[in-house]
């Protein structure tokens, strides 16, 4: 079974928080009438739907908590009827601000009444906190204990996020979590990009330690059929695709199915992004560079997935 790992969806304008989004914008947008902000912001999840058929068997909803800073917060309830309405296709993890009081215990209630089967997408840049402060760990304990993995973004941030701190976004602080925590599953987002070296040594290092891989086709330019107009004009993929796998993957000491595959809709379209996964050794060719074997490929877009989210069936 093919699963996109980590998919986006939310509403514009009900889960913005308009002052702290207009705050993160270029001025030449604060003028902007509320029909033009929906046209760029508005996420609903049916697109996806049509775009999966007959490409993704099961899809994973991911959330965003970062009402004061990105000026986006998705409420649980709206992610978990998504998922609910449709069961068939769809799972859902759901989302807090874990440096915030009552996280812990909203967790608790999405896993166990609501359904949810991990807790993320997780964004310290967006807490303005890092990953490893004692303030989050109660969230950390809830998760470990209820055996459900956390979505952990680290690394950088987006031009959609210019006013929160990026020094918050320590990929090592992924180090302190899985040592405190040997039983909890961490997932790191786009592999750290553009922190790749340190995501890959912390995926070897750790067993409980995983990555995705979603966003890194359309960063690189090789897979940017939604958000071509926004990316810069010199494509690079050896350094945002090519490379981040082939360094992950030459670090194995072990076994080396720690990536999953998503997508990170809507950025990147499923079709394409397994496309550009499936032909990398054609690229890999074309640059005389070291080829990934065809059993990994398969394993992350089939297998990978299994160690991380046990709750899908």
């Amino acid at each position: 079974m093919l699963v996109d790992c980590h998919v986006h969806t939310w509403r514009y304008p009900d889960h913005f928080n308009k002052e702290a989004m207009l705050a993160n914008q270029p001025e030449r947008r604060w003028c902007w009438p509320d029909e033009k902000f929906k046209l760029l912001l508005d996420q609903p999840i049916e697109p996806y739907l049509e775009l999966m058929e007959g490409v993704v068997d099961r899809a994973v909803i991911v959330g965003q908590s970062a009402w004061n800073t990105s000026g986006i917060a998705i409420p649980n309830e709206y992610l978990a009827g998504v998922a609910w309405q449709h069961a068939d296709r769809l799972s859902w993890c759901c989302c807090v601000d874990p440096v915030q009081a009552g996280a812990a215990d909203e967790v608790e209630k999405c896993v166990k009444e609501w359904g949810a089967i991990g807790v993320g997408e997780l964004n310290p840049i967006q807490w303005q906190a890092y990953a490893n402060d004692p303030r989050a760990y109660s969230v950390y304990e809830v998760c470990q204990s209820l055996d459900v993995p956390i979505v952990l973004h680290v690394g950088g941030t987006s031009h959609m996020d210019t006013r929160v701190r990026m020094k918050y976004g320590d990929v090592l602080a992924v180090d302190d979590i899985a040592i405190d925590f040997p039983h909890l599953r961490i997932v790191i987002c786009h592999l750290g990009y553009p922190r790749y070296e340190d995501a890959s040594f912390l995926v070897q290092k750790h067993e409980n330690v995983f990555a995705d891989i979603s966003y890194l086709p359309s960063v690189s330019g090789l897979e940017r059929t939604i958000i071509n107009r926004h990316m810069p004009v010199v494509n690079f993929p050896y350094l945002h695709y090519a490379y981040p796998l082939l360094y992950c993957l030459s670090q194995v000491y072990g076994g080396a199915d720690k990536l999953i595959f998503g997508t990170d809709w809507g950025v990147s379209k499923p079709r394409e992004s397994i496309e550009v996964l499936k032909g990398i050794n054609v690229y890999l060719r074309k640059y005389d560079l070291p080829l990934i074997p065809e059993s990994t490929i398969d394993n992350i877009l089939y297998e990978n997935w299994k160690k991380v989210f046990t709750r899908i069936a």
